[in-house]
This record gives structure tokens, sequence and C-alpha cells, in this order.
């Protein structure tokens, strides 16, 4: 079953950046929490979203870190962004498992297609995004190859769709 959704760019092969960003967890701050994992089905979304939807944020643009006060102010765009596009959202956060990237502070957005999820993840400087259709499987969708030849180009950790 492949893990990247159709007309998205490929994923970059085999790269540290794609490997971080296929084994990060993806919480969905529910009660209880929602984790979503890369491949994985989640049949507890179908309450939060029968169509589906995006797990996105706006931190840490192209893997660069950022001061937490210059992220804070991403996410609020982001926000924004979304409420215009007359979308709610869920608050979230991208968890890396092994604890060498900071949690980054995300949105669940139900019902928001993958092409309108690309556009926002571009907007915002993002290298990909997570989205579930009707199926519950959480995929990667890249917004661009990272770097040349599919590799991440800049040696940078990163992972939830960042």
């Amino acid at each position: 079953m492949p893990t990247e959704p159709r007309g998205a760019p490929p994923a970059p092969a085999a790269s540290p950046l794609a490997q971080a960003y296929r084994a990060a967890h993806y919480r969905i701050d529910t009660d209880p929490p929602l984790v979503l994992r890369i491949g994985q089905a989640h049949p507890a979304l179908r309450a939060l979203a029968p169509h589906g939807g995006v797990f996105l944020t706006a931190c840490n643009p192209r893997s660069r870190r950022l001061r937490p006060a210059a992220n804070a102010r991403r996410l609020r765009a982001l926000r924004r962004a979304v409420a215009g596009l007359g979308h709610a959202w869920l608050p979230g956060r991208g968890l890396d498992p092994l604890g060498l990237w900071p949690d980054e502070p995300s949105l669940w957005i139900p019902g928001l297609s993958l092409d309108a999820g690309l556009r926002l993840a571009r907007r915002f400087g993002q290298n990909a995004l997570v989205w579930c259709g009707p199926d519950t499987v959480a995929r990667l969708a890249w917004t661009a190859r990272c770097g040349p030849a599919g590799t991440d180009g800049h040696g940078a950790h990163g992972h939830e769709a960042d």
C-alpha cells in the first residue's frame, strides 16, 4: 500500500529527512489524543473527519529551526488562512519519537482537500503534510522534491509535515 498520495511530488527516496517524516508521530489533541502514523489506518478518525483531512504546521519552514516567537506568529497566520478557507481545525503536535527535533505545534484540518492542503503547505514553506482520506490511512504528501535528485539537500533533521 503506498504511503504517499497521487498528485503530490514523489517522496525523496531514502533521505534522512524523508525517514524522519515517516517515523514521526502526528498527534491530534482530542480527548483522548489521536496519534497518526504514516502508512497506518486510524479508524477513530472517521468520527472526526469522515471525508479525511490534513495535518499541517507552519513552524520551522524547510526544516530550518526558528525561534519560538517566530513559529507562534506563523502558526497564528496558518490558523487565519484555514479560517479564511471556511474550515475548522483542531490543535495538534508533530512529535519526533527519538527526541532529536523539537515538537511542532500543528493543526488537524478536517475535510480539507489534499490540493488545498498542498497549497497551504507551499505558502507556509513546508516540505510535506500528512493527509488522510476516507480510508483513514495517514500518508505523506510532499510539496516538492527536497533538494537535488530527491535528497533533502541540506542535511537537516526534520519531521512532521514541516
